[in-house]
Order: C-alpha cells, then sequence, then structure tokens
C-alpha cells in the first residue's frame, strides 16, 4: 500500500485539542477533536490539568490514524493557547495544575507591575499592556503564594511547549509565545531580567527559545508508540494560536485580519518595530520572522449575539428547529429586512468590560436611541452594527500608527455569517475576504511544519496560495454613507 505523506497539527485550544492531517497543498485529510474541563476552585480563578492536554493529543491522534492508515506523518506543527501556564520538574512532570490565560485572580500582581516599572515603560519594552491576563503576573502569583512550586520548578510551559515536551523531550518554546508572557523585550528579542528579578523566578527557569518554523527535536519511541505513528518525525515549534492563525490568514503587508468567536481580535502585521506604540494595543511576536502583530481585542462579540439568541429568540430557535436549520440563519434573515444603521439603534458591545480601544474593565453594554418603534430584529443587527464600529475604531489607532490595512480578512466562527460580513465592510470602508479556511490555527501550524521540514521555502508566499479569498464583501456606498453618519455619534456615546 502507497503511503501518503502529511502533516499532523495539534492546536492546544481553551475549550478542546482539534488535531487535523493536512495534505501537503494545505487540503484537510482528516479531523478530530477532544474536549477537556476547566475548574474553577475560586472565583475568578481558572486552571486545567495538562495531562487532559496530551491525553486528548494521544487520544485524537490514535482516532486520526485508525481512520487513515496510508498516512505517513512527515511533519507535526503545534499551536495553543497563550500566556496559561504550567510549572514542571526536570522530568517533565507537572507540579501544579495549569493557571489558564483567563484567569483573574492575578490583578493586584497586573498592578503592581505597573506601578513598579511604568505602564508606558513596560508596555514599549514587552509591548504588553499590564493586564492580569499575561504568564509574568502568574508566576509572580505563584512565587508569593507557592514558594516551594517555584523553586522546584525546572521550567515554565505553556500549553504546546508542554505537548511539545511529551512529543521530543525536548523543553522549548517559540518567540512568539514567549512575547505573551510580559517577560520578553520584544524589540531585542531576549528576556527582560528586571522583570524576572522581581517576579522572583529565573531564566534559567524558561525554555530554550525557537523560531516558530524551527524543527526543536523528532517525535520519541515511547510517543510515538502512544500516538500510532513513527518515531523521528520532526516536530516544529509552532506558535501562539493567534500568531498561527494570522500565519494561515495571509496577515502581512496591507491586510489586517477581524477573527470573531465569542471574542474578537484585529490583528495587522508589521515588518519593523512601530516606535509611537499606542499604548491601547498590544503588540506580540509573529510566527514570521521578522515581523510582529500588532493586536487588538474585544472582550465580547459573538458572545453578545449567542446572549441576543437565548435570551430573546425562542421563536426563531423553534422555527429552526422544525426546519432543521440554526436559528443565526432566522435570524439572518430578519436582519436583512432591515435598513442599514438599524433607525439610529446604536449598542456598545462592552458586556464584559471593554478591551481595545477603550480599555475599561469597569465598561458594560447599553443602546441608545431606543423608541417603542424598534422591533427585535433591529436590534439584533444593532449588535453586529456595534461590533464593527468597534472594529472600525481599532482600524483608527492603525491608520494612526501608520498601518493603513487596506482590506480585512475575516476569520473565525463570524466569518461563515454573509450578512454580518457585509456590516463589517459597509462599516469599515474596506472590502472584507473570508479564505478558503477560516478556521486558521491549525493551518498555520501546519505551514510552520511545512517550512521546518522543507516542504516550502517562504511562509509569506504561501499563505496567500494555499489559503486563497473564497468570499469577498465589498463596501455597499449606500450603507457606508449611513454607517459614516452613525459612527461619531457611537464614539461619543462611549464617551
Amino acid at each position: 500500500m502507497s503511503r501518503l505523506e502529511l502533516i499532523l497539527t495539534y492546536d492546544i485550544g481553551t475549550t478542546a485539542c482539534k488535531s487535523v492531517l493536512f495534505g501537503l497543498d494545505g487540503t484537510v485529510v482528516a479531523m478530530a477533536e477532544q474536549e477537556y474541563p476547566t475548574r474553577h476552585p475560586q472565583p475568578m480563578w481558572a486552571e486545567q490539568d495538562p495531562d487532559d492536554w496530551w491525553n486528548a493529543v494521544v487520544s485524537t491522534t490514535r482516532s486520526l490514524m485508525k481512520a487513515r492508515e496510508d498516512a505517513k506523518i512527515v511533519g507535526i506543527g503545534l499551536s495553543s493557547q497563550r500566556e496559561t501556564i504550567v510549572p514542571v520538574d526536570r522530568q517533565g512532570n507537572k507540579l501544579a495544575d495549569a493557571i489558564l490565560w483567563m484567569d483573574r485572580r492575578t490583578a493586584k500582581e497586573a498592578q503592581d507591575l505597573a506601578s513598579h516599572f511604568g505602564r508606558e515603560n513596560l508596555h514599549r519594552v514587552t509591548g504588553m499592556i499590564p493586564d492580569a491576563t499575561f504568564s509574568a503576573t502568574k508566576l509572580w502569583w505563584l512565587s508569593k503564594n507557592y514558594p516551594d512550586v517555584v523553586r522546584g520548578a525546572h521550567c515554565f510551559l505553556q500549553p504546546k511547549e508542554y505537548v511539545c515536551l511529551k512529543l521530543t523531550g525536548k523543553f522549548a518554546t517559540d518567540y512568539s509565545l514567549a512575547s505573551r508572557t510580559m517577560m520578553l523585550d520584544t524589540r531585542r528579542l531576549c528576556w527582560c531580567d528586571d522583570v524576572f528579578k522581581l517576579v522572583g523566578v529565573s531564566k534559567d527557569q524558561m525554555p530554550p527559545i525557537y523560531h516558530s518554523d524551527e524543527v526543536v527535536g523528532t517525535v520519541t519511541s515511547e510517543a510515538a508508540q502512544l500516538l500510532s505513528i513513527e518515531p523521528g518525525v520532526p516536530v516544529v515549534a509552532g506558535g501562539g494560536d493567534r500568531q498561527c492563525e494570522a500565519l494561515g490568514a495571509g496577515i502581512f503587508g496591507d491586510r489586517a485580519m477581524e477573527s470573531t468567536g465569542t471574542t474578537s481580535n484585529i490583528s495587522c502585521a508589521s515588518d519593523h518595530v512601530i516606535e509611537d506604540l499606542d499604548i491601547r494595543v498590544v503588540c506580540s511576536v509573529h510566527t514570521i520572522r521578522g515581523h510582529w502583530l500588532i493586536e487588538q481585542g474585544l472582550t465580547t462579540s459573538g458572545s453578545i449575539l449567542r446572549w441576543f439568541r437565548d435570551t430573546f429568540c425562542q421563536e426563531e430557535a423553534a422555527e429552526a428547529a422544525s426546519r432543521g436549520v440554526s436559528a443565526y440563519s432566522i435570524i439572518d434573515r430578519q436582519i436583512t429586512e432591515t435598513p442599514p444603521g438599524s433607525k439610529k439603534l446604536l449598542m456598545l458591545p462592552f458586556f464584559m468590560g471593554a478591551k481595545a480601544t477603550r480599555w475599561n474593565p469597569l465598561a458594560r453594554g447599553a443602546w441608545l436611541g431606543v423608541t417603542l418603534g424598534h422591533s427585535k430584529a433591529e436590534f439584533a443587527r444593532s449588535i453586529m452594527e456595534g461590533v464593527a464600529y468597534e472594529l472600525r475604531a481599532c482600524l483608527d489607532i492603525l491608520n494612526k500608527m501608520g498601518l493603513e490595512p487596506a482590506h480585512i480578512v475575516s476569520m473565525g466562527g463570524g466569518s461563515r455569517g454573509d450578512v454580518w460580513n457585509q456590516i463589517r465592510a459597509d462599516v469599515a470602508g474596506r472590502p472584507v475576504y473570508v479564505p478558503r479556511v477560516s478556521d486558521a490555527a491549525s493551518f498555520g501550524a501546519m505551514m510552520l511544519a511545512c517550512k521546518g521540514a522543507g516542504v516550502i521555502d517562504d511562509l509569506t508566499k504561501a499563505s496567500t496560495t494555499l489559503n486563497p479569498p473564497q468570499r469577498v464583501y465589498r463596501p455597499d456606498p449606500a450603507a457606508k454613507a449611513v454607517y459614516d453618519q452613525l459612527y461619531p455619534i457611537y464614539n461619543d456615546f462611549y464617551a
């Protein structure tokens, strides 16, 4: 039987491990997914057992290899959730459960880091805005509350790094994930001595840093037996899920990426360090060498529409169930019957505080201009428009920094809806492209593995060739004119 050469990728997400077999041309051959729990031992805490990540990797890989007995794995790529941190001993055994990126127990440590170094200075050096999200705050909390764990830790790992260790026996990180610790000088690409000293850990307790497309090691015999694959397969360092997604979307040059799921992220790449980095944006290291990823995030976006569906759309849900379709398709149909601007009904999408562009944890969602004449469909449309207005505000910041994206690549679950994509294009005044593969973190990890295995030479060229636009939404001049009038009112509404 002839063997089919394939790339295997693992995306260690917040809720599940997604394992994908790709052809060398970027075609998805097979996919498997396994969820794992998040524990909340106290309010505002969020933890996971890192062994759940590895068990999910083993289970999904066995499933894939059983389905494709003709597969010959020629490379493995990795991506994962970011900022989540787990201490391990020299043998790679966990010393505590992983503290997740969403865990908010370290709010005080974030404030103290900002006070000690200065918010602007810490942002200028690390590219991060002092916040409990980032790994430095979690390490400081561990140092203060579990000093024995910190002293006994050989290494602190993020999720894909834990999986990489299980695969290869090698401790390794990459620049994209290292930049999310708030402990890396993102300009000089080296660790920040002063931050390590303050939080009470050593640089020696961090894994060696690789470029995202570098081969870290090969699959050990022990791991190969567990996974039902051959030993010796090269494993590439990979990257953070957002940077891998941006790579898979072809985010470089004049492109910006908008990715909407529960939350939204707006990203734009730069091939140089931006000297006047706006304090409202985060600058991560990209998975493409010599590039940085400028990021802005909305705390709630798709989650608002889901809340609206679950709370107010019982009739639509019943109709959808009887017809065997999604309730969102019914809501979309109703929205198309309403005019752009929702009859001047405006919504602020800050249902769990505001990140970009406002950075106000106390901000809340609100509607302005409600009248007795507004319909349910117009409220639904105003949700999509409110998120799109905030996207435009993020693009305005990019413009001020000289990045000026000419069009938007839409990714994630939110990219599947024609109605929302058109609203984004109309509000932003830019074409919106949806590529062939819109769930692109795994796709970006595949590209990195291909680069490491010598299958492709140029990541930037390959991203546009392997994942070309499939749908295009161009701004409607009449709708754009309506939104141009309402956008200043939206900004004044928040102020």
